[in-house]
């Protein structure tokens, strides 16, 4: 069973199970990805969990 959010508080899970997360990039980090996402016919969200996906996986290896 998930944790309870706090008291006053919206739950960030979504029905997929995925979880907001706030982080901090550089903002032409942050133009480049969303450009390259709507490239690759993607939402900014998509091509950035996909990056984090590959390099993950990359270091496994």
């Amino acid at each position: 069973m998930p944790k309870a959010a706090k008291a006053g508080t919206k739950s960030s899970t979504r029905r997929d199970g995925r979880k907001a997360m706030l982080i901090y990039m550089k903002p032409d980090l942050i133009a480049e990805a969303k450009e390259a996402a709507a490239k690759s016919d993607l939402k900014a969200w998509q091509f950035i969990e996909k990056a984090v996906e590959r390099a993950l996986k990359s270091r496994k290896s």
